[in-house]
């Protein structure tokens, strides 16, 4: 029988930051109680599902399964094992060089929670102790920013200080910050708050003025050659019709192409916004989601409306941004749009879809070329009495029928689609890093969509 861990969830949605509860990882469960003053203080809690004002005094209590150990907010803050995350191994590293070397599964996930569970995306703050917490948020506020070279611009030890005050005794035995010639994906990092200059720094704390923090990406070229320009021009696309998009600038760093995406999960303040994925946000309510595509776009609709908790604050308007990215998913050849990268916020006037991240057209890349990582309006299956599959037509009419929205509302969103992704083709064509058999690859899939979707209308 192994002893309990307890951490403890604080949050600075609040000025000064406040403790919202207290964590507990038994053998068989993990447990949250949020402390009678947050109850008080009307603030968000956990998430949505896990609402102050839902559970009150009452223990918040979730068995451990095979696809979750800790509350699905919770579990958002580790990075998945299995991949090759930098932030993962960068953690990782740093316990090592402590003299920690957790076992495989649970305990190095926890090891990693107690790291890197505070400063992350999102409102949550995740720390061993109340003395951890107040240690790392009385950090003095720190702007400075460096200009990139050949170690990023800052050293291993500066990025690791971030997460753990007390890192500062033993990371004089590291050394500088790693070559970015591996996997690594992406880093939290902050730069002007005019925009991409070429320079960098750690991520913002509150008091921090002239900066702003950004999702910073890496090209892998090996594997996805031209993935930068191709998230950048979805971007742009999904701006042009009509989304909120945040700010992003296409760089290169000592040769590698790199995107930074300013993170909305912030204020001009760096005070945080409440923020959930609904892969968090549906798992907490429903335990048949075990992974980021185990639902279906048609069941985020009806969780809309059915919910007895409001999910989203105006639930047409949701369901009909819901109707627009996967239509625009289909023309752009995003065939990955699954529930980690759909998010709600909620900035004090209601939770509501965040603004579009990570719409990259995935289908150029044949390993990645599929119509859509989730269901929608039972397309290929044997539905009702006839005897063919349904097909690409009749799903998207069962999907729109499904979110309860008219054929005036598809046939407008489609026509606006078709029209903001018109000369969708030569742009891709004129991409410059994107190898040439991936652009007649997305060329002719996306064409073929344009064509179904205008047969559908």
């Amino acid at each position: 029988m192994s002893r309990d861990r307890e951490a403890v969830v604080w949050t600075n949605l609040a000025t000064p930051p406040v403790r919202m509860g207290r964590l507990y990882l038994t053998d068989t469960d993990c447990r949250f109680s949020y402390d009678p003053a947050y109850l008080q203080t009307g603030l968000p809690g956990l998430g949505l599902v896990y609402a102050p004002d839902i559970y009150r005094e009452n223990t918040i209590i979730r068995k451990r399964t095979a696809f979750f150990d800790f509350l699905p907010p919770i579990q958002s803050l580790v990075p998945p094992q299995g991949e090759k995350n930098f932030q993962r191994l960068l953690i990782l590293s740093y316990l090592a060089k402590t003299g920690i070397v957790p076992a495989r599964g649970i305990d190095e996930d926890w090891e990693i929670l107690k790291v890197s569970g505070h400063g992350a995306i999102g409102h949550l703050d995740v720390f061993e102790s109340d003395e951890k917490a107040l240690a790392w948020y009385a950090a003095s506020a720190d702007s400075n920013l460096f200009e990139i070279t050949a170690d990023l611009g800052f050293s291993l030890k500066a990025f690791l200080t971030w997460f753990d005050q007390d890192a500062d005794a033993w990371l004089h035995v590291i050394g500088p910050t790693p070559s970015i010639g591996g996997a690594i994906p992406k880093l939290l990092v902050s730069i002007p708050e005019s925009g991409w200059d070429g320079r960098i720094g750690l991520p913002t704390r509150i008091g921090v003025r002239g900066v702003t923090d950004i999702v910073l990406k890496l090209e892998q070229s090996s594997a996805y050659p031209g993935i930068i320009e191709l998230e950048a021009l979805a971007l742009d696309i999904h701006g042009e019709a009509g989304f909120d998009v945040p700010r992003h600038w296409i760089a290169e760093i000592n040769g590698i192409p790199a995107l930074a995406v300013e993170r909305f999960d912030r204020t001009g303040t760096q005070t945080p916004v409440f923020t959930e994925s609904l892969y968090s946000m549906l798992a907490s309510g429903d335990a048949s989601v075990t992974n980021n595509y185990s639902y279906s776009y048609d069941k985020i609709g009806r969780a809309f409306d059915r919910s007895p908790i409001t999910l989203v604050a105006d639930r047409a308007g949701a369901k009909r941004h819901l109707l627009q990215r996967l239509i625009l998913a289909f023309l752009t050849g995003n065939g990955d749009l699954h529930l980690e990268n759909l998010s709600i916020i909620d900035g004090g006037d209601g939770p509501r879809f965040s603004p579009v991240y990570d719409p990259t057209p995935m289908r150029a890349y044949s390993i990645h070329n599929m119509l859509s990582v989730m269901p929608f309006g039972d397309y290929g299956e044997f539905a009702g009495t006839r005897g063919e599959p349904v097909d690409f037509a009749e799903a998207v009419l069962n999907f729109t029928r499904n979110l309860g929205l008219g054929k005036a509302v598809l046939r407008d969103t489609i026509t606006a689609s078709l029209e903001c992704t018109r000369d969708y083709h030569q742009r891709v064509a004129a991409l410059r890093s994107l190898p040439d058999a991936n652009k007649r690859n997305l060329i002719a899939i996306t064409r073929k969509m344009a064509s179904m979707l205008e047969t559908v209308v």
